[in-house]
């Protein structure tokens, strides 16, 4: 049957306090009790509990001894694995002998009950909630339903009228001896014949319309009909009654005809008794669509935090894939680009000078591409330094109009008050010129673009700490994006547009450079409606004048005719492009491929700077550089890195030490070289 009271869990779970659980558990539906520690001593027990109990004293006492009878039962262990597995355990209809007073002997009683295990801060058992319910009387009445179906089927057949029982699908499971005597047939026959066979013509169409009401209504309905039988034509009222599962499905109906007054009286019973099991049904129902309704909102709370999660772990695991790519990618580039270079240099074909030069260029775009992958991954140096906001966005204006041609009208919305963020100015620029094209491409028939800025608190997100932040809304009157695009805008590689219109690593790199300040992007965009990218960027002070020129004391750089340089790379493309270019502008190589074999020609070449890849097998860049720095702590290292080392370098080696970023053209190896070698 439902219960109306709520349950203890929900109880405990609601109010903690001991006071109020204690007044609370009283008004429980059921036995309730509270153990605690790991002897499982009684902290609280309502009455029903002791009244099941006895009314014996138990507050204060252990399981074990306030229940000596239940020794060899297994109620005991039960409650010790609960403790240590910490997981609740549930019994239905578990046998149990207790006293049910002093002195007196045991009494079998039923229990359905959950021991559910209570945690504390730290996450351990503390104690054990007990709730349960005394099944007996149900039990007794289940067994007494049993043997009443059986005395229903003895005394269905020394009834007097007929009765009979139909399945779902209309036809008779079961009829009795007054039924089979009526028709005049043997008991199979008389099961399954069709009734409506047997009616009388003038009755029969109405009977059988009334029929079908009453069976779609799922509820009692007589009919009234005159019937062929073994003593011809007889009046007869028959009252159907449905029958219902134990998990409330409807499985037919019953039925049996008698008389007019013992059929009224029939139907006015089964009434009542439906009206009242309705009555029962429907405040249940509505206990259980409360609780769903909390159960839902607090889900739903659950999954929205859950989300956010999954997306910033989603970002951050591809950052760091389209950074190992995006290092390969430039180890790659570099002999290639050094190698066209070269070409180039020394071909007087002119035919051949432009296909060096095109393929050249191409080459570029792909270290440009490979740039756009470094600054979503979040790993590409970049200067982090207070910028004006609205002046930024200001001198982007003239810019902005041109690349967006006559057809986009462009508005800013630039509040006094935004301030100063940190950011690289020059990613900045790049990350709402990219804004500004993709705005461009979603408004083909011409539109509005509208740059905003403000200053913003945040007290709680799932990407950024909580502070004060510059806000750069991006706000465009264009076609908009459908929540599945939305879901994919920052994934690299992710593009709308047609083949060869775009990369799909705009609105990644904007992701990117955002993050690497300590900000995050959102997006807000429907179809039809336009699209607001805004970017959130850590709030600064203004910056204080530069102190000084960069590197004023660096020394005196004096470019050398020859000189020998050591080469150590492990990938033979990049350490040959080194050794030829580096003899190309006239110095002397030495060249090894691993770290050890590097530092033994150190002793042997004597050179004067050594070209050091960061990434190697075995005995990588920082502890070749260590070693280095113990036996030649004058001589000069440059590392040759993809960009993705560049922290770690300078872990190792201190900020300011000489970087050759790779993919680099031969200009820049040389003035690198002549900038660093020693004298």
């Amino acid at each position: 049957m439902p219960r109306s009271r709520p349950s203890a869990s929900a109880i405990a779970a609601a109010l903690p306090d001991a006071g109020q659980l204690e007044e609370l558990f009283a008004k429980v539906d059921g036995f309730v009790a509270v153990l605690r520690g790991p002897d499982h001593v009684f902290a609280m027990a309502n009455r029903d509990y002791r009244d099941l109990t006895g009314g014996r004293d138990l507050i204060g006492r252990t399981v074990r001894d306030a229940f000596p009878e239940l020794a060899d039962a297994p109620f005991f262990e039960l409650l010790d694995e609960v403790r240590d597995s910490g997981r609740a355990y549930v019994g239905h209809s578990l046998h149990v002998q207790l006293k049910t007073g002093e002195g007196d002997a045991l009494a079998d009683r039923i229990l359905d009950f959950v021991y559910q295990p209570v945690f504390d801060d730290t996450g351990a058992v503390s104690g054990i909630l007990v709730e349960g319910h005394d099944v007996t009387e149900q039990h007794h009445a289940l067994d007494a339903l049993r043997e009443s179906e059986e005395r229903f089927r003895l005394i269905a057949d020394s009834a007097p009228v007929p009765m009979w029982v139909t399945r779902i699908d209309r036809k008779r499971s079961f009829v009795n001896r007054a039924y089979v005597d009526f028709l005049g047939l043997s008991y199979a026959k008389a099961r399954d014949l069709d009734w409506r066979t047997i009616l009388h013509p003038d009755d029969h169409d109405r009977i059988v319309a009334e029929s079908i009401a009453g069976e779609a209504s799922l509820k009692p309905f007589v009919l009234e009909a005159r019937y062929r039988t073994t003593l011809g034509w007889r009046w007869m009222r028959s009252m159907s009654q449905p029958r219902w599962g134990a998990d409330g499905a409807h499985e037919g109906f019953i039925g049996v005809a008698h008389d007019v007054t013992e059929a009224k009286d029939a139907e006015a019973a089964l009434r009542e008794i439906n009206d009242t099991l309705e009555k029962k049904v429907a405040e249940r129902t509505a206990d259980l669509v409360a609780a769903l309704n909390r159960v839902q909102a607090e889900m739903a709370d659950r999954m929205r935090a859950e989300d956010q999660l999954r997306q910033a772990q989603k970002m951050e695991a591809v950052g760091q894939l389209t950074g190992g790519i995006a290092h390969d990618f430039n180890n790659l580039l570099t002999p290639i680009i050094g190698g066209l270079e070269m070409l180039r240099s020394r071909v007087e074909d002119a035919r051949m000078r432009r296909m060096a030069e095109t393929a050249l260029e191409s080459a570029r775009r792909g270290a440009k591409l490979a740039g756009q992958l470094l600054a979503f991954s979040r790993v590409q140096r970049i200067s982090m330094a207070p910028v004006g906001v609205n002046p930024l966005v200001a001198n982007m204006e003239d810019l902005l109009r041109h690349a967006l041609g006559s057809g986009i009208a462009v508005g800013m919305e630039l509040d006094p008050e935004a301030g100063h963020a940190t950011c690289d100015a020059n990613q900045l620029e790049n990350a709402l010129l990219n804004l500004a094209i993709n705005a461009r491409d979603a408004m083909p028939e011409g539109g509005r673009l509208t740059i905003r800025t403000r200053r913003d608190r945040v007290d709680h997100a799932m990407e950024v700490e909580p502070g004060d932040y510059v806000a750069i809304e991006v706000v465009d009157t264009g076609e908009g994006m459908s929540s599945d695009v939305l879901a994919r805008a920052v994934e690299p590689f992710f593009s709308t547009k047609p083949m060869g219109k775009g990369t799909g690593l705009g609105l990644a790199q904007v992701y990117g450079i955002a993050r690497q300040a300590g900000g995050t992007l959102a997006i807000e965009s429907e179809p039809g409606k336009g699209t607001t990218v805004r970017l959130l960027l850590p709030a600064a002070e203004a910056a204080e004048a530069a102190a000084g020129g960069e590197n004023a004391d660096a020394g005196t750089r004096r470019v050398r005719d020859a000189g020998t340089v050591l080469v150590i790379d492990d990938d033979p493309a990049v350490r040959t492009f080194l050794s030829d270019s580096l003899q190309e502008i006239g110095y002397r190589v030495v060249s090894a491929e691993g770290g050890a074999e590097g530092l033994e020609l150190i002793e042997t070449a004597e050179p004067q700077l050594v070209l050091l890849d960061y990434a190697m097998p075995q005995m990588h860049g920082a502890d070749v550089a260590r070693e280095v720095r113990k036996t030649h702590p004058e001589l000069p290292i440059v590392f040759v890195t993809g960009f993705a080392e560049t922290r770690q370098i300078e872990a190792v080696m201190g900020a300011g030490c000489a970087i050759l970023k790779k993919p680099f053209t031969i200009a820049d190896l040389a003035a690198t070289v002549e900038e660093n070698i020693a004298a």
